[in-house]
Formats: structure tokens, sequence, C-alpha cells
């Protein structure tokens, strides 16, 4: 039962942060919208791996819809998004992510783990950004 309810939390805070986000672009106050799209900010860097795909969305989430922390959930729903199949075990290229320095652990919402984007991880999109992807 615990489990279901922290699911359930889990689920409506992300609803929360949808609703909050598509009312922002509704009244013109959406802070840092991209001109272009996540599936095309993704695709501009033209990802070999899940790795370097969830890398990408992890990015834009980030500076481009304020998201500071984010959970494996957000990164399918980047997937969902750029209209790409995920991973099949989406949390095994997260640690892979984690291993190359990419992420850390940010805590936790109920059972539910937080991510955060590490300044390597900046580096690395940044970079790729300046070099015209």
């Amino acid at each position: 039962m615990t489990n279901e309810v922290e699911e359930l939390r889990a689920q409506v805070t992300e609803l929360k942060e949808r609703v909050t986000e598509l009312e922002n672009r509704l009244d013109g106050t959406a802070e840092n919208e991209s001109t272009e799209g996540i599936r095309e900010f993704v695709e501009s860097f033209e990802p070999s791996s899940h790795t370097e795909r969830s890398l990408s969305i992890a990015y834009y989430l980030e500076h481009y819809r304020g998201k500071e922390s984010f959970t494996v959930e957000d990164i399918e729903g980047g997937y969902r998004e750029c209209r790409v199949k995920p991973a099949g075990n989406m949390s095994d290229v997260l640690g892979r992510m984690e291993e190359r320095d990419w992420l850390l652990r940010d805590g936790k919402e109920g059972q539910t783990q937080l991510w955060r984007l590490t300044a390597t991880a900046l580096d690395t999109v940044e970079e790729e950004v300046k070099n015209g992807s």
C-alpha cells in the first residue's frame, strides 16, 4: 500500500508540473523556453546511444524547462516527446551516466530516486552546442 501511495504522489507531482508548464505556455510566461522543441534539440546531437540521448534530454529538462532534479520517469517522458522508444531499463542507462560522471544522486522523492546533471555533463553538452553538434 505504501508503494502505491508514493507512486500516486509522484504522478500527482509530475502532473502538477506539466499543468503549470502548459499554463505558462498558454499565457506566454514560459521561462527559458527554447525556440526548438525537445525533439529537435535532442536530434541535433545525433545521439548514438541511450546514454547520449538521455544526457541531451536531461540537459533540455534542466535548461529549458527549469527542472533542477529529474527522475527516470522524466527521462522516459522526454523519449515519448521525442517519439523514440526508451531503453528497456532506463535505470541502467542512468547508472551508466552516473559512472561517466554525468549524473549525481540528488535525494529521493518518496521512493523515487532524483538525479541531477554534473558539471562534467554540462560541459559535455555545452561543448557540443558550441561546436554546432
